[in-house]
């Protein structure tokens, strides 16, 4: 048994340490029932805590992962509200380009229905380039990848159809195939005045497709023109002063100029006009589709020109690899496309190259219509309507017209023209080298005029009616080559000239006097019984009338018929219905004539004339001589005032031989001469041109062109001569060629790409890498292959139906991959959302207080608090006890 102790209240000691245990179970149950929780920190329950806060990031996780699926999803629905009106606008554009490939509209009217086109196309641009979501913007491709290349002539747009290949890259394009160019030519074009095939001088105005049935001027004022072709619009202003020469350079200028200057950029393309066939012709610059030209405008001067596609256009086939570079494993895709644009050879992304373009120098002067003479010399001889000696003086008569076409050259129908009108300006001249006869110095000149109705000569008389009249010969080689056939042709028409007596003969008359009336009748070729000073041509004498007799009105007609007839005079007498004498020339036109005298002057009352009457015709059609030159010697050709020689360079340096441009029979090297386009292709042909990298032609114009077999950048064309004043001008003035010049061609074939991948993350669940990733694709009108849609034309607007076609399936495809990847993000949020109640609820039960059972537990300690707390004051009071045994 203890003993009674003072100094240390053990019973105060005992009560007050559990006390202090009830204190601290009470304040850890108030703690757990403030805060709810049953840990409330690492004391409480180590492991548990552990657990917990694992168990609390997943959830923070989760929510977070939920809100970055409902941020995608908000995403997604903004860029497929803009895809969406993209839809809408394809469907207009559908419908727009279905209506222009009706026949019942005219070229104004597609034009109005492209101007609408063209809207619809901005518009799918501003839609791309404006659209965004928190400043950032959703369709230009950004949220795809970011893509960089080294020059603009490669562009490249992100598809969203596959995960980007980021990275650096080498790409070079080749040309494996060549294509087809188009070639376009129009109706043929007439001259309006003369009915011929139209020059290059006629003016549009003056064309006969320019005037329509009712007789209106198509141009009474100034045509818009509209060219659309590779992607892009130009104008052509159309006016009736225009030479046909000025036309074609104005087209042609604005088909072959670059973008950037206003132009299609279809280079090296040919606009010009064909005088041989009279016809407008196109040949593309460019093979396949990016070449191909279209027309559109008011639909009379489209009527006009009636352009035909008559070679249709091949696509070239090209090669386009990309190595990748720098990479752990060097890569390397090839792709073949037909176009310029190809697909797969850098994962999600299309490149679109521009082709490049050859090194040109082209001639702007056109060769000209030219007749070749082969074999023997081409010889004829004519003469007009007074050619025959008929006793009349020699003054009176035109001297003979011979000329004379040297073999083995080539004359151009102009210079023809001038040689035959040269040589009748002078044949009255006996000592021009043109007039072949010594004696031709008494005679006149014809009245005759050379012209070309295409290649073949026209002679035409000065003198129309019956009385103009064309006599010709010429030997074989004439024949052969200009068609002359020996003979003669005459004019028609026109008006007799006649004299009528003024008195009434039917009942006969008697002519006063004694002795014998002598009469002359001369014709419009002076033919008459003259004096035999005058070499009369027939011994029939006068027409003569007895005096003083009776003499029948039938018998006066008679004698001058008979007269006539003898002296090969081109008249004839009749009687009037009156009873007049009239004598009328058999001829008719302004070379036809009757004149009539007396001999000696004597009186001519009672045959109702005065001596010297006189009459002629007039009116009436020209006499004219037409040959038919052989196809097989027409041809075109350039004319050069002396022999030319040149060399041409390519891009490596190498150089021809000299190359001499003249014919076998030109000795003198400062002699002008004609060369065929034949002739100019066979000395190129024949020179080691073919040995670089540079080719010639003469284009569908008839002018020279140069140009590089290679293409890009690096292609060059140098063109040089020794004499560079003298030589450059007959390049100049011939073919239109500085032949002291050099040309660069343009683009390129080898590239490199930088590659960023954009594709969207976004992190929908609680833990590392547990993203959900998509792609928005580019959709601007380039992207969609939508740039430069022509529906101008049926033709065009058949293309622009199949673009369109592809475009709506493009933006279809992506709204589909959209909705998808929204609905994707539904599940992932019901997901998130079941499994995040699910965690909370773990969570929940290791963390949160059991408050039924915790309030229990409170109200145990409680009540051991109080019961502590009244123990310890009994037990405090214990000591008090000693005090009694001090008592």
């Amino acid at each position: 048994m203890e003993g009674f102790r003072i100094n240390t209240n053990v019973n105060a000691l005992v009560a007050n340490g559990n006390l202090r245990q009830s204190q601290a179970g009470l304040s850890k149950s108030i703690e757990r029932l403030s805060s709810g929780l049953k840990i409330n920190r690492g004391a409480d329950d180590a492991a548990g805590l552990t657990v917990s806060e694992k168990l609390r990031g997943q959830i923070v996780g989760l929510s977070r992962g939920i809100q970055n699926a409902q941020d995608a999803t908000s995403l997604i629905q903004t860029a497929e509200g803009a895809l969406n009106e993209d839809h809408s606008i394809l469907n207009r554009m559908r419908e727009l380009s279905i209506q222009a490939q009706s026949d019942a509209l005219t070229s104004g009217d597609r034009l109005e229905i492209q101007k609408e086109i063209d809207q619809l196309v901005d518009e799918i641009d501003r839609i791309a380039e404006t659209t965004e979501f928190n400043t950032k913007k959703t369709l230009d491709g950004s949220m795809a990848a970011l893509v960089s290349t080294d020059h603009s002539d490669l562009e490249i747009f992100q598809t969203g159809s596959e995960n980007v290949s980021a990275g650096d890259y080498d790409i070079h394009i080749s040309r494996e195939e060549s294509g087809v160019k188009q070639v376009q030519m129009s109706g043929i074009q007439r001259d309006g005045d003369t009915g011929y095939v139209a020059g290059l001088s006629t003016k549009l105005g003056k064309l006969e497709s320019m005037t329509d049935l009712a007789g209106n001027a198509r141009l009474d004022s100034p045509q818009t023109l509209t060219l659309k072709g590779n992607g892009q619009t130009a104008e052509v202003i159309m006016s009736s002063d225009l030479t046909l020469e000025e036309f074609t350079a104005k087209v042609e200028e604005a088909v072959s100029s670059r973008v950037e200057d206003g132009g299609l950029g279809i280079t090296g393309s040919t606009f010009a006009y064909n005088t041989q066939s009279g016809q407008f012709v196109y040949e593309a610059g460019r093979e396949g589709s990016i070449g191909e030209l279209s027309f559109g405008g008011d639909e009379g001067i489209l009527k006009a020109l009636a352009m035909q596609e008559t070679i249709a256009s091949e696509d070239a086939a090209y090669s386009v690899t990309a190595n990748s570079i720098g990479a752990t494993t060097p890569t390397t895709v090839t792709e073949n496309t037909t176009s310029g644009r190809t697909s797969g050879v850098i994962g999600g992304l299309d490149l679109q190259f521009e082709l490049t373009s050859e090194a040109r120098l082209d001639g702007s002067v056109a060769a000209s219509e030219s007749i070749t003479v082969a074999g023997n010399n081409v010889v004829f001889t004519f003469h007009d309507t007074n050619s025959e000696f008929n006793g009349q003086a020699s003054g009176n008569l035109s001297a003979p017209v011979t000329v004379t076409l040297t073999r083995s050259r080539t004359y151009t129908t102009a210079s023809i023209t001038t040689l035959v009108n040269n040589a009748v300006s002078a044949a009255s001249d006996a000592g021009n080298a043109l007039t072949r006869t010594t004696t031709s110095s008494s005679f006149q000149n014809p009245g005759v005029t050379a012209s070309f109705d295409g290649y073949n000569l026209v002679l035409t008389s000065a003198i129309k009616g019956t009385s103009g009249e064309i006599s010709i010969a010429g030997n074989q080689a004439a024949q052969d080559l200009l068609g002359i056939v020996d003979g003669k042709v005459t004019g028609s028409g026109g008006t007799s000239a006649t004299i009528t007596g003024s008195a009434d003969i039917s009942q006969g008359i008697v002519i006063n006097g004694t002795g014998v009336l002598r009469v002359r009748v001369g014709d419009g070729d002076f033919n008459s019984n003259g004096p035999a000073t005058n070499a009369a041509i027939s011994a029939g004498g006068d027409i003569t009338f007895n005096r003083g007799v009776q003499i029948s009105s039938t018998s006066v007609v008679n004698s001058f018929n008979s007269y006539f007839s003898q002296n090969d005079i081109k008249a004839e007498a009749l009687l009037t219905s009156d009873g007049k004498l009239e004598i009328r020339s058999t001829e008719t036109g302004g070379d036809s004539k009757v004149s009539i005298a007396s001999v000696g002057g004597a009186s001519m009352a009672n045959l109702g004339f005065v001596d010297g009457q006189n009459a002629t015709g007039e009116g009436g059609n020209a006499a004219v001589y037409t040959g038919d030159t052989a196809e097989a010697q027409s041809t075109m050709g350039f004319t050069l005032d002396q022999t030319f020689r040149f060399t041409v360079t390519d891009k490596n340096g190498a150089t021809t031989d000299t190359i001499m441009v003249g014919t076998n029979n030109i000795v003198v090297s400062s002699e002008s001469f004609t060369i065929s386009k034949e002739a100019v292709t066979s000395i190129l042909n024949g020179s080691n041109l073919n040995t670089t990298d540079v080719d010639f032609a003469i284009d569908a114009g008839n002018r020279l062109d140069f140009y590089s077999k290679s293409s890009g950048e690096e292609s060059r064309v140098v063109l040089s001569v020794s004499n560079n004043g003298q030589y450059q001008t007959i390049g100049r003035d011939t073919f239109g060629l500085d032949f002291q010049s050099s040309d660069q061609g343009e683009g390129k074939n080898d590239f490199t790409v930088h590659v960023t991948d954009k594709t969207l993350n976004f992190e929908v669940a609680a833990n590392q890498q547990q993203f959900m990733s998509f792609q928005i694709r580019n959709a601007t009108s380039d992207a969609l292959g939508l740039k430069g849609t022509d529906v101008t034309n049926i033709s065009a607007a058949t293309d622009a139906l199949g673009k369109i076609d592809d475009a709506i399936q493009a933006i279809s495809s992506e709204r589909s991959k959209l909705g998808a990847v929204q609905n994707r993000l539904s599940s992932t949020i019901n997901n998130a959302t079941v499994t995040h109640a699910n965690l909370s609820n773990f969570e929940s039960s290791i963390r949160d207080v059991d408050l039924a059972k915790e309030t229990v537990e409170f109200t145990r300690r409680q009540i051991l608090t109080q019961a502590g707390t009244a123990q310890l004051a009994q037990a405090k009071a214990i000591p008090q006890g000693g005090l009694q045994l001090f008592g």
